[in-house]
C-alpha cells in the first residue's frame, strides 16, 4: 500500500518577505478520500499560507484510513530526509504505535485529535498530554464540534422563533448526522445539549445519512411524514442540508417560512442558497485551521514559543453565517481572499503579541490590505 502513497502537492517556499526566515519542511497527512469542495478549500488555504510563511509543504492524502496512515508515517520515519514537523489527523485505534515511531525518530508532530480528553481512549491506551510522555508531540488541536453544533441549532431556533412569534407548539428539530465517528458524535452531543437549554423546542430524531445528499433528501421526506411535520433541520454537512432542502421543496414547504435548514462547511452552494433565502445557516471556518497551524509552526521554529508546555491543546471555534451577517462574511467562503491576505501577518513573530487572533473579523481586516506586502 505504501508504494502507492499519493503526494498530492509539494510547495517550495517563496516568502512574501524575502530573507524573513529559513524555510521549514512540513508534511501534512490529510483525511482526504475524495476532493470535495471542503477539501479543495482546505488545500487552497494551506497552500497560500505555506507560500506566505516560507514553508516547504508536502500534503499526503491519508485516504481516511488508519492503517494506510500508519504505513505512511512508518515510511516518513524511515526516510533519509525527514520532515521538520508532521501534522496529521490521529486515529485512536493505533495512536500509540505511530506516536512511538515519531518519538524514536525525533520528528516533532502536531495532532488533530482530542486524546487529552480521558473519555477519548481506554484507560490502558492513554497517551498523556503533549510534551509529557511524548516530548516530540508538541500540541494537540481539534475542532470545537460541540460548540459549532450548538451555535448552528441556536441560529436555526432563533430564526424560526423570529419568523413565527405567535407559535404555541414546540419546534420540532431533525438532526442529520454524517456517521458515527468522533466528529459526528461530538456534533450530535452539541445539538442535544443546546436543545435542552431551549424553551418549546424538541429533538424528534438524530439519524445517520452517511454524508449523502440523496440519502438526506429521502430520509427527510420519510421522517417528515413519520413525525407529522418537522420545523428545523440541523445537518452535519452542507451537502446533507442541501439534500434536505430539495426534499422540503418537493413536499411543497417554503424555506425560511415553513422550515429552517442549516449545515456545516461554508460550502459555496450552501452560501448561495442562504443568499437566495433558501437555506438558513451554515457553520464553518474550519477549512482555515491547518493554515492557522502553519502560522504556529512558523513561530515555533522562529523562537516565539507557539507550542508552550502550559498551552498544549487548542480548539478551533466555528462561525455561523446566516442572512444577518452574510454580507460581512461571504467573502471568507471564497478563495478570492487568498489573493489579498498574508498569513505572516498572524504570526507572533510579526505581531509581537502573547496570543493569536485567528478570528474571522481579523481575517477580514487583513484581507483589506492594499497588497500582500503590508499588514493591517
Amino acid at each position: 500500500m505504501v508504494n502507492k502513497m499519493l503526494l498530492l502537492l509539494a510547495i517550495t517556499a517563496s516568502s512574501i518577505f524575502p530573507g524573513k526566515a529559513f524555510a521549514i519542511d512540513v508534511t501534512y497527512i490529510s483525511q482526504t478520500r475524495v476532493i470535495t469542495p471542503y477539501w479543495s478549500n482546505v488545500y487552497a488555504v494551506v497552500q497560500a499560507a505555506a507560500r506566505d510563511l516560507n514553508i516547504n509543504l508536502t500534503i499526503i492524502e491519508g485516504q481516511g484510513h488508519r492503517i494506510y496512515q500508519a504505513e505512511v508515517i512508518a515510511t516518513l520515519v524511515g526516510a533519509t530526509k525527514k520532515p521538520d514537523l508532521l501534522i496529521f489527523h490521529a486515529y485512536k485505534q493505533n495512536a500509540a504505535q505511530y506516536f512511538n515511531l515519531l518519538e524514536q525518530a525525533k520528528i516533532p508532530f502536531v495532532t488533530y485529535s482530542n486524546f487529552t480528553d480521558p473519555k477519548a481512549l481506554p484507560a490502558d491506551r492513554q497517551l498523556g498530554h503533549p510534551q509529557g510522555k511524548y516530548k516530540y508531540w508538541l500540541s494537540e488541536h481539534y475542532v470545537a464540534n460541540f460548540q459549532g453544533a450548538a451555535l448552528l441549532v441556536k441560529s436555526l431556533i432563533n430564526q424560526a422563533k423570529t419568523s413565527q412569534p405567535q407559535r404555541q407548539k414546540p419546534l420540532r428539530v431533525l438532526a442529520l448526522s454524517g456517521d458515527l465517528i468522533m466528529q459526528s458524535l461530538e456534533r450530535s452531543a452539541g445539538i442535544a445539549a443546546q436543545i435542552k437549554l431551549e424553551d418549546n423546542v424538541i429533538l424528534v430524531q438524530d439519524i445517520v445519512v452517511n454524508w449523502s445528499r440523496e440519502e438526506a433528501k429521502n430520509k427527510f421526506k420519510a421522517l417528515f411524514s413519520r413525525h407529522n411535520g418537522i420545523d428545523l433541520v440541523w445537518a452535519s454537512s452542507d451537502v446533507m442540508a442541501l439534500g434536505a432542502l430539495t426534499g422540503a421543496i418537493e413536499l411543497g414547504l417554503r424555506p425560511n417560512k415553513d422550515i429552517f435548514i442549516g449545515g456545516f462547511d461554508w460550502d459555496a452552494k450552501a452560501i448561495a442558497k442562504i443568499k437566495q433565502h433558501q437555506l438558513s445557516a451554515s457553520a464553518g471556518g474550519q477549512f482555515y485551521n491547518i493554515a492557522w497551524l502553519l502560522v504556529q509552526v512558523y513561530d515555533h521554529f522562529n523562537n516565539q514559543a507557539a507550542f508552550p508546555s502550559q498551552n498544549k491543546q487548542m480548539a478551533a471555534q466555528y462561525t455561523v453565517i446566516e442572512q444577518s451577517n452574510l454580507a460581512q462574511f461571504e467573502q471568507l467562503t471564497t478563495m478570492e481572499i487568498l489573493t489579498s491576505v498574508n498569513f505572516y501577518c498572524f504570526t507572533k513573530t510579526y505581531t509581537r503579541q502573547t496570543s493569536y487572533d485567528f478570528s474571522m473579523s481579523n481575517l477580514l481586516k487583513q484581507s483589506s490590505s492594499p497588497d500582500k506586502q503590508h499588514c493591517q
